[in-house]
């Protein structure tokens, strides 16, 4: 359960319900557990939450002591990705191909979008549909049927932005990559552009 006002505030902040935070499973994170729960020891890591993808994967959302920064999200070294598969989805669509899909990018706006009634599943990065090295789709989407599906993929409002320093961030050709590889397990793939800020 969430025990901290500041997990309750950010998953509030995300649109997210009571009923959907339980029953996705997330939860606070006690104070003197945070370090076994990641494997290891994050220098001013105040508090974190975990988002449960099934029982033997997390992510982690970290909170930091004041002026202190560091990663927003960790999860267990040498764990790979996942494709996160919201709680509160609706499993008999994942064979159903009348169905569209919307794939998103980061776990709230996944499971908001389920909360307000969309199928959607959801990606830890726009290049976190695949693993490190290798250029194939992760095992997690075998459970979907994409033949003549209408696929609508929906990176964060930023995807096309430039970075800090101005240069061109290299998300463009995760997207098209994704959209490629979903292409060719048959399914028909629009991207959506968001507008606003959108977290």
């Amino acid at each position: 359960m969430i025990s901290h006002p500041k997990h309750l505030a950010d998953l509030q902040k995300s649109g997210l319900t009571d009923a959907t935070i339980a029953l996705a499973k997330i939860e606070s994170i006690r104070p003197d557990r945070i370090d076994k729960e990641l494997g290891f020891r994050v220098p001013n890591l105040e508090s974190v939450y975990r988002i449960p993808y099934d029982d033997k994967f997390s992510r982690f959302r970290c909170f930091y002591f004041e002026g202190a920064d560091g990663q927003k999200y960790l999860q267990r070294r040498n764990t790979g990705n996942r494709l996160y598969i919201p709680m509160n989805i609706n499993r008999d669509l994942f064979q159903d191909a009348t169905k569209p899909i919307y794939i998103t990018e980061g776990e709230k706006k996944a499971l908001r979008a389920c909360q307000e009634g969309l199928f959607c599943i959801g990606l830890s990065g726009l290049w976190n549909w695949k693993n490190s090295g290798s250029d194939e789709l992760l095992d997690d989407f075998k459970l979907i049927h994409f033949h003549n599906r209408i696929v609508k993929l929906v990176p964060d409002d930023d995807w096309l932005s430039l970075n800090k320093h101005g240069y061109k961030k290299n998300l463009k050709p995760a997207v098209y990559r994704l959209a490629g590889k979903l292409k060719e397990r048959g399914a028909s793939v629009y991207i959506v552009n968001l507008e606003g800020k959108r977290k």
